[in-house]
């Protein structure tokens, strides 16, 4: 998982800012989950506690230290935050790792209790405040990480909040790429939201959905009242799904949020 990018609600209020200077962290646990995945947790340094929301991302520097190689290019990768917006103090990362990619170090090789230098938050990937309908979750791979701290926020909020659904459709390639499920599973009983689960190439028991999310979603617009549409992970995903949503009548503007991954 590289760089992201996104947009978000163009009238609700503005996200943290980025905290000014450079964030410093500890690696304080790695683990490989699944092949090519890894669950991270950082915990701050400097500030003690960083201020995000839930959808939010960091940049984590992964290349030449600029204190070190002044004249060097600091090389960053982007990554969603998967913890709450409440634990402040600890942040959690479920990432793919792309075999030599620049990141490769950082994410397999750096010792624990290592300092991680970082910017943020970014993003404008966030819920809005209320939602006059339903709430339609659309995630692959690992952008899931960033729709878990969101499902946490709507678990918490009072039900006057919302007035619809919440729907959560989650698609993957393999069944070994379904991370994190029983956390996902968990989050959405406490989110009152419907789970769906799609694998494009499902082993031969699957019992569950098989094909691409982009279909599942246009196939439910009907069925949805005044929806508000959070969509992120696979680019060409949230492009497709974007341009048919806009071609069925949702307002872009209003009704959509992106956060696209690139790898």
């Amino acid at each position: 998982m590289g760089a992201m990018s996104g947009s978000g609600p163009e009238s609700e209020p503005s996200p943290p800012q980025p905290t000014s200077g450079a964030l410093t962290a500890t690696l304080v646990s790695r683990s490989v989950i699944a092949p090519q995945i890894v669950d991270l947790v950082l915990a701050m340094r400097s500030p003690q506690r960083l201020n995000f929301r839930a959808g939010q991302f960091v940049s984590i520097t992964v290349g030449p230290d600029p204190k070190e190689n002044p004249s060097g290019a600091v090389i960053r990768r982007s990554y969603s935050i998967a913890s709450p917006a409440e634990n402040a103090d600890r942040l959690r990362f479920i990432v793919r790792v792309i075999p030599e990619g620049t990141a490769s170090h950082l994410l397999l090789d750096l010792p624990l209790g290592a300092e991680v230098r970082m910017t943020g938050p970014h993003g404008f990937f966030v819920l809005d405040a209320e939602h006059p309908g339903d709430i339609v979750l659309g995630a692959t791979g690992t952008g899931v990480a960033a729709v878990m701290p969101m499902l946490s926020e709507l678990g918490k909020r009072p039900a006057a909040t919302r007035a619809g659904r919440s729907l959560l459709y989650w698609g993957a390639r393999h069944q070994e790429d379904l991370v994190v499920r029983p956390e996902i599973e968990a989050l959405c009983r406490e989110a009152d939201c419907v789970l769906n689960v799609f694998l494009t190439s499902p082993p031969p028991d699957w019992t569950e959905h098989r094909g691409r999310i982009t279909s599942a979603i246009i196939e439910e617009l009907p069925r949805l009242v005044s929806p508000t549409f959070y969509l992120v992970g696979n680019g060409a995903m949230i492009s497709e799904v974007k341009r048919e949503l806009v071609a069925r009548g949702v307002n872009r503007k209003k009704q959509v949020r992106t956060e696209a991954y690139f790898d």
